[in-house]
């Protein structure tokens, strides 16, 4: 049960504080509003609800301290990590 549809709302149910609260008023509905197939929406409706905002707080606190880091990194840190990105396309 991995469907394209699944992957994309489990992913936005981690990072939308709003679509989130929709979700856990309403799980099953929610999901079938979102593309998600009927075993699919049975399933998501029966997730662990509070692993799912406990995961994404702990997602939230990453994202904030990526930024944090960014933002203290010195010019040619910034540089340095740019660049790092681009070699790794080209492999």
């Amino acid at each position: 049960m991995s469907s394209a549809a699944l992957e994309t709302y489990l992913a936005r149910l981690y990072t939308d504080d709003v679509l989130r609260d929709a979700f856990l008023l309403e799980p099953r509905a929610q999901a079938l509003l979102h593309g998600l197939s009927p075993q699919e929406a049975e399933a998501m409706a029966a997730m662990d609800r509070i692993g799912l905002q406990m995961a994404a707080a702990s997602y939230r606190a990453k994202r904030a301290g990526r930024a944090e880091h960014a933002a203290r990194a010195t010019p040619l840190q910034r540089w340095w990590r740019w660049w790092h990105r681009l070699l790794q396309v080209w492999r």
